[in-house]
């Protein structure tokens, strides 16, 4: 006879009976109960040794981090033994010294090398000591070095340029070797270099930039240094080689041409980190160039996405091509600004004061404006914008003609006109606030002549628990109500004959 030792039936015995197939199905579904149990324990046992190696590489990841602290302090008290000896061996020649020597300086002359020399020199020895100079002016944690000579002096001859050179040099061995101070730093203080009112040879300028290549610095600033060498090639190639580099702060650095421009927007379009980028005054003069509205076309008409959050470009003339006539062609930067914040663009905020913006260009940045949702703040003090400017960037933030205009509107941006009408706008950081104060306001209004009725139009009756409701969520998010929510509630329902509301 034939048997089934796999705990089936004899066929032979004829078809099972619901009894042996029941006793077939369980004992079948034991052994996947027992397979899967021994998935399980496999499951586990594996993520108990994952949870070992995430403890582990936990641990390591703490050691690594304990060690490159370790290795960065030795690093920089290794730099403070080797500086302990060290004297500053440059002489500072004082105005009368200076009157005494065969080159032939002016008072304006000798009085800007015996200051420049004397802040190189006090700022050398702090970074030969670890200290970051002038600490004074800095704010909570922030460090920096900043070099101010305060002064305006004319352009410096070569034998001004010579007399500096050995302090230059002193500054520029200093900063190379300063690294380990910026490094034993938290990761989340500010740090920055800026140079004012400095005058540097090539030679001079070379060595700066050797110094500050290394140098994990936040921000750069380079301000009113009107005969700097080298211009933004030098400071093109110094940004590519600093990742931490976040902010980027140019005054009135003039000479600039399209070479430099390209490079420069180059280098910003390429970094990993800036986010912040200004031009002040840097292209208003016809001899310097005029080439505000190339610098501008430039930085945003490019394949790569611009990832800038803040761009500053005050006092820089941009669309001055009509008054050099003879040396551009005519093309309104203004369209392609307008083209390029339609596309939501990462740029946060946007200062264009003081550049003989016209009501025309005032149209085309509002018309971006309608679309865009990205844009915080809009700087346009100073500019050659009419009523009719002004009426087309207000209508942009509140259009008053109807509920769903005033609902349209863009409820993110603030523009400063330096006109304290637009105050008002915006003024709340949350968008959704600013469009509900917007409609309440637009309500009230109407509310003063009781004409909110007229422009219902035919509403159905149903709705208007919806308009109630909407009335006073409105109103939650408004500090001065100079109309109460009650008296609209109270025009609206008389539209539909609902209550009796004679005493």
């Amino acid at each position: 006879s034939n048997t089934n030792d796999g705990g089936g039936f004899d066929a032979s015995s004829g078809p099972p009976s619901n009894e042996q197939l029941i006793h077939q199905s369980l004992s079948q579904m034991n052994k996947i109960m027992m397979r899967m149990e021994e998935k399980l324990a496999t499951v586990s046992s594996l993520e108990s040794r994952c949870e070992q190696l995430e403890k582990k590489c936990s641990s390591l990841e703490t050691l690594l981090e304990s060690t490159s602290r370790i290795d960065k302090t030795l690093k920089y008290h290794e730099m403070l033994i080797r500086n302990q000896n060290w004297k500053y061996p440059a002489h500072v020649f004082t105005m009368d010294e200076l009157g005494e020597v065969d080159a032939d300086y002016d008072d304006d002359e000798a009085d800007y090398i015996y200051q420049t020399s004397a802040v190189l020199k006090r700022s050398t020895e702090a970074l030969r000591r670890g200290d970051f100079p002038d600490q004074d002016i800095f704010e909570g944690g922030d460090k920096g070095i900043y070099l101010d000579v305060d002064d305006e002096s004319h352009l410096l001859g070569d034998d001004a340029h010579r007399q500096l050179a050995p302090h230059w040099r002193q500054f520029a061995a200093a900063l190379k070797h300063f690294k380990p101070a910026f490094d034993v730093l938290p990761d989340d203080c500010e740090t920055s270099i800026s140079f004012l009112n400095t005058q540097l040879n090539w030679e001079m300028t070379e060595l700066i930039k050797e110094s500050l290549m290394n140098i994990p610095f936040k921000r750069f600033s380079l301000q009113y240094s009107y005969h700097f060498h080298g211009g933004m090639r030098t400071i093109a190639e110094m940004m590519g080689n600093n990742r931490y580099l976040q902010k980027l702060d140019l005054h009135q650095i003039q000479g600039m041409d399209r070479n430099d421009i390209d490079k420069l927007c180059s280098a910003i379009h390429c970094h990993p980190s800036l986010v912040d980028v200004t031009f002040n005054a840097c292209f208003n003069s016809i001899f310097g160039g005029g080439l505000g509205d190339y610098m501008l076309r430039t930085l945003i008409s490019t394949d790569d996405v611009l990832k800038l959050e803040r761009l500053s470009m005050p006092g820089n003339n941009l669309p001055n091509n009509e008054q050099l006539g003879l040396f551009h062609n005519r093309s309104n930067v203004c369209t392609q600004l307008s083209d390029f914040l339609a596309t939501n663009p990462r740029l946060k905020a946007l200062d264009l004061n003081a550049n003989k913006l016209n009501y025309s260009d005032a149209v085309l940045i509002a018309n971006a404006l309608r679309s865009n949702t990205t844009l915080r703040t809009l700087r346009l003090i100073e500019n050659n914008i009419t009523k009719v400017g002004k009426e087309s960037l207000r209508l942009v933030l509140y259009d008053e003609s109807s509920l769903n205009a005033v609902a349209d509107s863009n409820h993110i941006c603030t523009v400063d006109l330096g006109w304290k009408a637009f105050d008002v706008y915006n003024s709340h950081e949350q968008g959704q606030i600013n469009r509900c104060r917007k409609i309440y306001s637009l309500l009230s209004s109407r509310n003063e002549t009781m004409s909110n009725v007229q422009h219902f139009g035919n509403i159905d009756l149903k709705i208007l628990p919806i308009m109630l409701e909407a009335v006073q969520k409105y109103a939650k998010n408004v500090n001065f109500l100079e109309v109460k929510p009650l008296s609209i509630v109270y025009e609206v329902m008389r539209k539909w004959g609902v209550g009796n509301f004679e005493t």
